[in-house]
């Protein structure tokens, strides 16, 4: 009835994982891809002393993987290179302790973009980007700290308020004391009041004026410290932020799609064809001045200028349109009040603003978008971006950093770009592999996944 169960078997793997992994599975492209890499500039990071460190190519296979399975966290990750059989072929059966992969995802990963970048020129080499036109787009992600842990910039101002005056006060009594010591000093005998003051009494009074002296002296020293901390942190707060985090001081509150306030990032991508060419991490809570720094983001990784990009009407600002015209890249990006617009001018109501630059801008996108092809530029700008954040936070679970500060968090938003793009790659490469129009390099590299017989 049952087939035969006995769990203590002397062998309960294949005696080489390779055969238990499936020929398409994206472990192998993940492993193929990170074999190709140029990991040089990582492994100078590295000291010929002391004991053999972990091959670095071995920990960025476990790193992508793990990101792409929604597996982020480096206790997790250890874990899964004794429970995974996936985990454990991808790393040769190695077994770095959390600590190591944490370390290496901190301090090793500096030039990771590098690495994106050899990723994005494989796409362009099998077809699957050209850099033609793109979508750019924005998501409010969570950052690794506390509501509770933020300071903000009316507080802080309140702060040094009070504390100046306290200065203040402390300043002034100082000086009484230092009026009153003089006026003992200068004391006769007998003061006004005809009582007989003894040296012994000056004595006294002049211990009693000097302890204050000195308790006076701490406390200020401690205000001024504490004053300078919050001048600090007003530095630290750009002028365009109300708020940050002390935890994560590049972190701002920023309002989530679930409707709440929390401390959090921007994060930016920029895609073709739902890969990501381009990533950055922002504090500014909207996103009207980031399409001109992600464009250069875009250039930077694909040595390449779009020709054209779709964006929601979050970018559409009169620096920016004023910014593609100049650079040549046709723009398919409704202003702010779009729609409203196309309301009262088919109303007759629509009142034109002041700034005539604006409006000239306004008017030539309108019927640049509402033409067949501006419609189906919109219809394309949808599908293409908006699956990429499906996927990375969906899919792969990424709705809060795990890391602090920008720098971190761009790291992390990397890793998942990448994992996130070789995912595409995976499909790109079994849909395209059959077709027969002169694909060399995709025929090549299934040949080498095991998806063709070589």
């Amino acid at each position: 009835m049952f087939k035969p169960y006995v769990q203590s078997r002397d062998q309960l793997l294949p005696q080489s994982l390779d055969s238990a992994i499936a020929p398409d599975h994206l472990a192998r492209l993940i492993s193929h891809s990170i074999d190709q890499m140029d990991v040089s500039a990582i492994e100078r990071l590295y000291s010929d002393n002391g004991q053999h460190a972990y091959h670095p190519r071995m920990l960025l296979k476990v790193l992508i993987y793990g990101y792409a399975s929604g597996v982020r966290s480096s206790r997790k990750l250890a874990d899964k290179l004794h429970e995974d059989i996936v985990f454990m072929w991808l790393s040769g059966q190695q077994d770095p302790d959390f600590r190591t992969i944490a370390d290496f995802r901190k301090d090793k990963l500096t030039d990771f973009k590098s690495l994106f970048e050899q990723v994005l020129a494989t796409s362009m080499d099998i077809g699957l980007i050209r850099v033609g036109t793109i979508s750019l787009d924005g998501s409010k992600i969570l950052a690794s700290a506390s509501k509770n842990k933020m300071q903000y910039r009316k507080q802080l101002l309140k702060r040094k308020i009070n504390l100046k005056e306290k200065i203040d006060q402390i300043i002034k009594e100082a000086d009484d004391l230092d009026a009153e010591e003089d006026r003992i000093y200068g004391s006769n005998t007998i003061n006004r009041t005809g009582i007989v003051i003894t040296k012994e009494k000056v004595a006294v009074a002049i211990r009693k004026i000097a302890r204050r002296k000195q308790t006076i002296k701490k406390d200020k020293s401690i205000l001024k410290a504490k004053l300078s901390s919050i001048r600090e942190k007003q530095q630290t707060m750009r002028k365009d932020r109300n708020s940050y985090s002390t935890i994560d001081p590049d972190a701002t509150l920023m309002m989530m799609k679930e409707g709440y306030i929390a401390p959090g990032y921007n994060i930016q991508v920029a895609t073709e064809h739902q890969v990501i060419l381009g990533y950055g991490v922002y504090s500014d809570r909207n996103d009207q001045k980031l399409l001109k720094p992600m464009l250069e983001e875009v250039q930077a990784r694909t040595k390449r200028k779009p020709e054209s990009v779709l964006a929601d009407a979050g970018y559409g600002r009169r620096l920016n349109y004023r910014y593609l015209k100049h650079q040549r890249i046709t723009a398919y990006i409704p202003n702010q009040s779009y729609e409203q617009d196309t309301i009262l001018r088919n109303q007759g109501l629509y009142q034109p603003s002041e700034n005539t630059e604006l409006e000239r801008y306004k008017a030539r996108m309108r019927i640049r978008l509402q033409s067949e092809q501006g419609q189906a530029m919109l219809k394309r700008r949808r599908q293409d971006v908006e699956p990429a954040f499906g996927d990375i936070k969906r899919n792969m679970e990424f709705r809060r950093f795990n890391l602090r500060g920008k720098l971190k968090c761009e790291l992390e938003l990397g890793i998942i770009s990448m994992a996130h793009n070789l995912k595409k790659m995976k499909s790109w490469i079994k849909k395209a592999i059959t077709w027969d129009d002169g694909r060399a390099k995709i025929q090549e590299l299934g040949k080498t996944l095991g998806y063709l017989p070589a």
